[in-house]
């Protein structure tokens, strides 16, 4: 749930209690006021909440968002050749964003929900193969909404990856992006005791964990 969201949509509401009960007028207002262009099929707080959350981020990464993989000491280019010498079967990039390992990293597929450079366009949550994956890429992709999303968004990926896998990770601690459209993203504020917990509780190997470029995180998972 992203609660900046859901505060400013009750706040509106607190002002004109009306609007529930004018669909159309609600739907103009939370347009304007979010800069997003959804339709609403729905009064349900939760689901409005959710529903906005999910244009703001599309709008944002698949229109205003660039990557910056250069910039990245551990996470960055550099992974190419450490995954590559892992000589994986298979390779999974979540939220691959412009999909910029591809034809790279060997045997590499790209999801992501919003850039249309992804080999599949899929959320992370509704992405089921029939397969488990050598390697996992989600290099800034498990980072928005709160801990019930990232922790469930972190339980799929691992459960994407195969046992004794090779998980790569880059998490941003809570820093809001420069651009004026990221303004109600919520991102979550990763630290050290959130990763050594996450892997306790799904049962992973922490190889790796430091600071990484740009003030984000870097760490490396082994499923068990």
């Amino acid at each position: 749930m992203n609660h900046k969201i859901l505060s400013k949509i009750e706040s509106i509401l607190h002002i004109n209690p009306g609007l529930l009960r004018n669909r159309a007028l609600l739907e103009k207002t939370i347009n304007y006021e979010f800069g997003v262009r959804v339709s609403l099929d729905t009064n349900d707080i939760s689901k409005l909440t959710e529903l906005v959350d999910d244009a703001v981020l599309e709008k944002y990464f698949s229109e205003i968002w660039q990557p910056h993989t250069k910039k990245f000491k551990y996470s960055g280019l550099s992974l190419i050749d450490e995954v590559n010498a892992l000589t994986p079967k298979s390779v999974l990039d979540v939220g691959c964003g412009y999909n910029e390992f591809k034809n790279k990293i060997k045997n590499l597929i790209g999801i992501d929900p919003y850039n249309k450079n992804a080999d599949i366009k899929t959320k992370i949550l509704d992405y089921n193969p029939k397969t488990q994956f050598d390697v996992v890429l989600a290099l800034g992709s498990i980072n928005f909404g709160d801990t019930n999303k990232i922790f469930s968004e972190l339980e799929h990926t691992i459960n994407l990856c195969k046992k004794n896998g090779i998980l790569f990770f880059r998490v941003n601690p809570g820093l809001k992006h420069d651009p004026p459209e990221s303004e109600w993203i919520s991102f979550y504020p990763w630290d050290s005791n959130f990763v050594v917990n996450c892997a306790r509780e799904f049962g992973a190997d922490i190889l790796d964990m430091r600071n990484d470029s740009n003030e984000r995180m870097y760490f490396v998972w082994r499923k068990k």
